[in-house]
């Protein structure tokens, strides 16, 4: 898998790589410098971290500085998202069987209700695109902005695979329903309220002033 901490300065063939490390360090990409804006390396430097961590998880993402990578990377990381989250489905299924094997059928509307929050969620992932495609026009976005988005989906990325995780250790039959499924539906809502907020980011990541 492709590393940034070591060879972040060296590649020449990774464009994303590139760019974040000549404004990292004040190098222009063509010879000269935007309107007097000189970019705070530190804050690359902050994203480089996030871009890699999702890179770990989700091969081909290229972030969404550059505007030729930022469909691709959007795809990418929704349809990792979206595929984390039918995983997901499939093992409250099995948590529904186990609890109807158990006779604990009181439990059973509360799984479903976790199973549509699921589905529902991983719907408006696959279909997210239709709602922010004027973003990937620009061909510059504010930077704060993005730095934000990385961190976002970083969190997504952690919370998916904490719900993946949760789904063989906590949605188990010695477990207690009522505060194992009161626990995971919490913690598909705050998966939700994250994907408005990315949407919300990604909505408003227009150019720079």
């Amino acid at each position: 898998m492709l590393r940034f901490s070591q060879t972040f300065a060296k590649t020449s063939e990774d464009k994303l790589g590139r760019s974040l490390y000549r404004r990292a360090t004040y190098e222009p990409l063509n010879g000269t410098y935007g309107a007097n804006k000189v970019v705070d390396p530190t804050k690359h430097e902050d994203a480089r971290g996030a871009v890699e961590s999702i890179l770990r998880k989700i091969p081909g993402f290229r972030g969404y500085l550059e505007q030729e990578y930022r469909r691709e990377s959007d795809h990418l990381a929704r349809l990792w998202l979206a595929d984390r989250l039918e995983a997901c489905k499939k093992g409250v299924d099995r948590y529904q069987r186990n609890l109807l094997d158990a006779r604990k059928i009181d439990y059973l509307d509360d799984c479903e209700r976790v199973r549509i929050r699921l589905d529902t969620l991983a719907s408006r992932v696959r279909g997210a695109m239709r709602g922010y495609s004027g973003v990937f026009d620009f061909v510059c976005v504010d930077e704060e902005l993005l730095d934000q988005v990385y961190g976002l989906d970083v969190t997504l990325v952690d919370q998916a695979e904490w719900l993946l995780k949760a789904v063989d250790e906590l949605l188990v039959p010695e477990k207690d329903p009522d505060a194992a499924i009161a626990e995971f539906l919490k913690r598909v809502e705050e998966l939700h309220l994250q994907f408005d907020r990315r949407s919300e980011l990604l909505q408003g990541l227009g150019p720079s002033k």
